[in-house]
């Protein structure tokens, strides 16, 4: 009885002090909002809330570095979980700025979380970079990726990973806006790559990373 008072003790204590070690979520007050979402992310009934902030932190000519804050509620409070600034592009990450800049939307589903950002390279041409990230085995990893690079005029091409699987889905598929230019074939590849391990949301930057397809001169990205 008296060992398992002292662990039922000690269990309480780890809980207590668990909740305690997060700071409140006080962000720098030059930085800016750009975007806020609500949900669950660890699987325990409570909503978590994600933001997307602006810093005062310089990234080019016109651009600011962006930064995401995932946070926890613990007695009626927010405090901050967790905190990144490689997943999200900067700002003004492009050749061709449109309206705000790069097009970012973020949105929690199936305990996952989902960013999405758009470039335009110029009036026609534009890359997206969809990403899924879990909280699982006490860290964030990145568990899918969708990069479509896409021109109005030339081509589409989609790469899709799913990490967990090892599964690689590639397609090149073309077009013209010219009626006496000739047409490319379209190419499709499915494979699976032997990835090492599940990429961490820490070591990830989204359209950084290149790798050569198999049995082929081409390479996919993510």
């Amino acid at each position: 009885m008296k060992k398992i008072s002292l662990a039922f003790f000690s269990l309480l204590i780890f809980l207590n002090c668990s909740g305690q070690t997060l700071p409140d979520f006080n962000p720098p007050k030059n930085y800016k909002m750009v975007l806020e979402t609500k949900g669950d992310l660890n699987k325990d009934g409570i909503d978590e809330v994600v933001y997307a902030f602006d810093t005062d932190k310089t990234d080019g000519k016109d651009g600011l570095k962006r930064i995401l804050y995932i946070c926890k509620r613990v007695d009626g409070k927010i405090k901050l979980w967790k905190s990144n600034n490689t997943i999200l592009r900067s700002n003004k990450d492009c050749g061709f700025c449109v309206d705000a800049g790069v097009n970012l939307s973020i949105k929690i589903k199936n305990n996952t979380l989902i960013t999405e950002q758009t470039v335009n390279h110029n009036s026609r041409h534009y890359s997206t970079w969809k990403n899924i990230y879990r909280y699982q085995n006490n860290d964030w990893f990145v568990i899918g990726s969708t990069m479509n690079d896409y021109d109005t005029c030339d081509f589409d091409y989609k790469y899709d990973i799913n990490f967990s699987t090892k599964q690689v889905s590639v397609a090149y598929t073309y077009g013209t806006c010219d009626e006496d230019k000739k047409i490319p074939k379209d190419s499709f590849y499915n494979f699976k790559y032997p990835f090492k391990a599940i990429p961490k949301m820490d070591d990830f930057a989204p359209g950084r990373a290149e790798l050569k397809i198999p049995k082929s001169d081409r390479n996919f990205y993510y």
